[in-house]
């Protein structure tokens, strides 16, 4: 974990003090160390954090005749034997740090220098002779990287905070971002909730120089193979040595290492995998909650038990008070509003995570690669339904109609039966939305709706899907959830993490592996309704039986009962303050019906949460609270 920032500028001189006031406001990514370079046309900062027993090297760094300049955050899982092959081709390096075989790369690659890259990953490279600057991100956006053109000038950081300490940029709502959020909880195509401040889209460069030419370039996309015959144990031996080779290489020279672990198959995998190389250095963290619905604490000891490894674990439980304080906080940190009800319990476990470690494994990412949510399994059963009608298929229809009934109940027969001329990408969209496309319509006002012009995220849902690489349903929803909804919950991770000095590492998110699950069969990850059915074959033998066939629901807080109990009050009184209400972004009535609903059903309760951390969001950045 560190922090980059830094000013790109055609003409004029770049005063220092901008550069200062980028680096100041990611001082919490690297507490430990600071380094900067000030040259023509370039200012670049870097932020340091150590990990204990790793290499980690001061940035800039330069190449031999100085003419090129690196800033990375991130590491390099493969750059031993990169620097190897390097090496053997007369590259000499200053140092054994990771990233500096970014510099040779590109020396030898050009814009070619990430094919053969294996890593997480944040870069800005200054090429002096070509007066030229590229920025770079890995293949699934673990690493963040934002930018913005301002003024004859690109700005650019890890963190949107890191471009709004120039006080020449724009606070102003991105409505286009808005209408994203909140109706598929994500934001597409690299926008970002401010108007004018990009985020570079993972797996692309994006390249400025001194004549003007702007150039974004993807480098490397999923791609999913249509389904074929495969067969069991060799696929599961393939997935397994693939992400046993992940963790190590995430371990490999850091002690001593944490895990986050809920007592699922995901984070229990990664810790029994990772116990496998070195138990000693291991210990699981966890958090749990009064509510016992929610609390899976017996579940992590249970596993951690199995693996045999030192185990941790936190309860949350917090007050109006302690909540609001925590949220300004969070807030702060994640720079845009996100939909999860659970970040307020994952910054109070990483605040927690800090004591013991700097680095940290989660189980990010099984379930968009291997169909885990619930909502694969409702597209799923729907297609299948509307696909047995269409054939005249009674017997078939019958089946699904039970397979519903026994995992979901009643409520979704009535839009399965509606929706049967349906397309599927029209089910897959309303299946995905948080709100709605007709209650979308309610929420926001007339204003709102006038200033977007036509534009419409359901629309750009549909295209997206498809033209998705990939021939199945449940492949273009997981392609849609990892090129939309993946980038913000790595957003959370991030975050939340680097507020307290941690690194999180996320073996699933290894592209080798991701390129593995994309080449898989829908059989292999969805048979009927037991989702991640080839995650579980290669679990046998490694994880107790209970851990891998037990409902799990992921690291899911209590906000329901917090919000219709102590917190109701709170939630209200920011939601329906006077300030909010003279945005004039929603429908007084429309906003009234939404949280009332939660308030008697229970239903709705990321709805809720939406709204609240939109208005808390607004007020510490567009409105400029101090907090």
């Amino acid at each position: 974990m560190s922090g980059i920032a830094g000013i790109f500028r055609r003409a004029g001189a770049i005063e220092s003090g901008d550069l200062e006031r980028m680096s100041a406001a990611i001082a919490h990514r690297g507490p430990d160390g600071e380094g900067s370079h000030l040259g023509e046309g370039v200012a670049l900062c870097h932020r340091l954090l150590r990990i204990p027993a790793a290499v980690c090297v001061a940035q800039p760094l330069f190449s031999e005749d100085g003419n090129l300049a690196l800033v990375c955050d991130g590491r390099i899982y493969n750059h031993a034997a990169l620097r190897r092959q390097l090496q053997e081709r007369g590259h000499r390096f200053s140092g054994d740090g990771d990233v500096e075989v970014l510099l040779h790369l590109y020396q030898e690659k050009g814009d070619d220098l990430l094919d053969d890259v294996n890593g997480m990953f944040a870069f800005a490279l200054w090429d002096g002779e070509r007066k030229r600057l590229l920025l770079g991100r890995d293949r699934i956006g673990i690493k963040p990287l934002y930018y913005a053109h301002q003024g004859g000038r690109l700005l650019f950081g890890s963190e949107i905070k890191a471009i709004l300490a120039d006080p020449a940029v724009p606070r102003r709502v991105n409505l286009r971002a808005m209408s994203d959020f909140f109706g598929l909880s994500y934001i597409f195509d690299g926008e970002t909730m401010y108007e004018g401040v990009m985020a570079l889209p993972p797996g692309c460069t994006y390249s400025v120089d001194v004549d003007g030419r702007r150039r974004l370039r993807v480098y490397w996309d999923m791609e999913f193979a249509p389904d074929h015959p495969w067969q069991e144990a060799e696929t599961a031996r393939e997935g397994l040595e693939i992400l046993r080779d992940a963790v190590e290489q995430r371990i490999a020279g850091v002690k001593p290492v944490g895990i986050h672990l809920s007592g699922g198959i995901d984070s229990s995998f990664i810790t029994s995998l990772a116990a496998e190389k070195d138990r000693e250095a291991l210990v699981t963290l966890s958090a749990g909650f009064r509510e016992d619905e929610y609390d899976e604490r017996d579940y992590a000891f249970r596993a951690a038990e199995n693996a045999r490894v030192r185990h941790e674990t936190i309860e949350v439980f917090p007050t109006e008070e302690s909540f609001m304080d925590t949220m300004l906080e969070v807030i702060w940190h994640v720079d845009e509003p996100t939909v999860s009800p659970g970040i307020h319990s994952f910054y109070v476990l990483n605040e927690f995570t800090a004591r013991f470690v700097k680095v940290v494994l989660g189980g990010q990412g099984s379930n968009e690669l291997l169909a885990g949510y619930n909502r694969y399994i409702l597209a799923d059963l729907h297609e299948r339904f509307a696909r047995a009608v269409r054939h005249l298929d009674p017997g078939q229809a019958r089946r699904q109609v039970k397979n519903t009934l026994d995992f979901f109940g009643y409520r979704p027969l009535k839009s399965m039966v509606l929706e049967i001329p349906r397309s599927s990408a029209w089910r897959a969209l309303r299946i995905s939305s948080t709100f709605a496309p007709a209650e979308k319509r309610r929420l926001f006002s007339d204003r709102v709706q006038a200033a977007l012009d036509g534009y419409s995220s359901e629309e750009r849902y549909l295209r997206g899907f498809r033209q998705a690489p990939a021939s199945t349903t449940i492949d273009r929803m997981m392609y849609l959830d990892m090129k939309g909804m993946m980038p913000n919950m790595l957003r959370i991770l991030d975050r939340t993490c680097a507020a307290f000095g941690v690194e999180p590492r996320t073996p699933f998110l290894d592209h080798r592996f991701v390129e593995f699950a994309a080449g898989l069969s829908d059989a292999a990850v969805l048979r009927g309704t037991e989702s991640k059915y080839i995650l579980k074959k290669m679990g046998e033998g490694i994880l107790r039986h209970d851990t891998i066939y037990r409902d799990k629901s992921g690291f899911a807080a209590p906000v329901t009962p917090w919000l219709q109990g102590h917190l109701r009050r709170t939630a209200r009184e920011i939601i329906f303050s006077p300030r909010a209400r003279q945005r004039g972004y929603f429908d007084d009535k429309s906003l009234e019906s939404f949280v009332e609903r939660h308030e008697k059903t229970g239903k709705g309760v990321w709805q809720v949460w939406m709204l609240l951390i939109f208005e808390l969001w607004h007020r510490r950045f567009i409105d400029g609270d101090a907090g």
